[in-house]
């Protein structure tokens, strides 16, 4: 079959953010695509945007793919559906999803696959400390990029590898103040850019032009961990969309930081808004070690002009930037009040540049 789903023909999808996203790929034997669509419950066919650049000339290690995809799709063929959590194609319970590839000869290829949709969210706190009763990635997240596996006899989740660029499972569903507690183990540190860790996540938006898949990256809060740079922090609205109200607001320079493989580290992830302005800081200490008093790094919003679009909630998600498969376990999911001397904005030594718009792919 040259049309392989990641993960099946048959899914599970709750409402984590705007979207569902059905990943997969085309293989060659249906290369060159000519057309791709699909249909939710026999509806009308929609364009699907199936990625056509080989990635034999791609450095993955510190550039981005120069396709419209950019970020979305790692690998010749790939794809990302993505139906919005309002359609009103997509019914409470069992759909229908059907997939038809074109190929360059003119012979269509075609796949189907079915998946249960509750429009429910995740309440808080969500505490997956113990993965033992689940057996599918799909019981407990949603993947948005790349792809992850549940391995609950380890109870742990980790990143597939080659583990792709922007790789995001949604664990929780868009809310509020959040604080997110895990541990993480790096499988290996040597020639990784970037090693993780999580982000708040606030969903995609279209790039300018459209391409027919959602490339700018919203983010409540994210924590980035680089074993060459250091630690960073994110706050983001559209960042790479090429959207001219696109933003991006980063820990510079980074934050020093030194992890090593194959040991156990111990991460505080917090994201918080108040008075209209959006913080977010992390720490991250060596397992069995007192948690440190001080924030690694910690990011604020408040400089972004205020015409410029916000975001007001997230959902808790494990994120990785290319590099090796690390594992994450220990997740403790909680709704975070902040006392008031604490609150984003009360801090007078968040003074750093006010936002960045990305001029180029990969710059900060």
């Amino acid at each position: 079959m040259p049309i392989r789903l990641t993960y099946g023909s048959r899914q599970q999808f709750r409402c984590r953010h705007h979207d569902i996203t059905v990943l997969g790929r085309v293989l060659s034997a249906a290369f060159p695509v000519k057309a791709a669509e699909f249909a939710l419950n026999a509806s009308a066919p929609r364009n699907l945007y199936v990625e056509q650049e080989a990635d034999r000339n791609i450095d993955w290690l510190h550039g981005y793919k120069p396709s419209p995809a950019e970020l979305r799709c790692r690998d010749q063929g790939e794809f990302c559906i993505e139906v919005p959590a309002t359609d009103s194609d997509l019914a409470t319970g069992e759909n229908r999803l059907a997939i038809t590839v074109k190929d360059g000869a003119g012979t269509l290829h075609t796949s189907e696959m079915t998946f249960a949709w509750s429009p429910d969210p995740v309440p808080l706190p969500l505490d997956l400390r113990d993965l033992a009763p689940f057996r599918s990635v799909q019981e407990i997240g949603q993947v948005i990029n790349g792809a992850f596996d549940l391995d609950p006899e380890a109870n742990l989740i980790r990143s597939r590898g080659p583990v792709a660029p922007d790789a995001l499972l949604l664990l929780g569903s868009q809310h509020g103040n959040q604080e997110a507690t895990y541990r993480v183990r790096f499988t290996e540190t040597a020639g990784a850019k970037w090693l993780g860790l999580s982000d708040f996540f606030a969903g995609l938006t279209e790039g300018e032009p459209q391409r027919g898949i959602k490339v700018g990256w919203c983010s409540a809060g994210m924590a980035a961990l680089s074993p060459t740079d250091g630690g960073r922090s994110f706050l983001a609205w559209g960042d790479h969309s090429g959207d001219r109200r696109e933003w991006a607001v980063a820990t510079d320079p980074a934050a020093p930081v030194a992890v090593e493989r194959d040991s156990a580290y111990r991460v505080r992830h917090q994201s918080c808004r108040h008075g209209g302005i959006g913080r977010v800081r992390y720490r991250i200490w060596p397992e069995g070690n007192p948690e440190p008093a001080d924030w690694l790094c910690v990011e604020e919003d408040r400089h972004v002009p205020p015409e410029l679009p916000r975001n007001q909630q997230g959902a808790f998600g494990l994120f990785q930037h290319m590099g090796h498969p690390i594992e994450w376990s220990d997740i403790l999911v909680q709704a975070h009040d902040p006392a008031p001397g604490d609150r984003p904005g009360t801090d007078p030594t968040i003074a750093r540049l006010p936002f960045l718009r990305r001029e180029r792919p990969g710059a900060f």
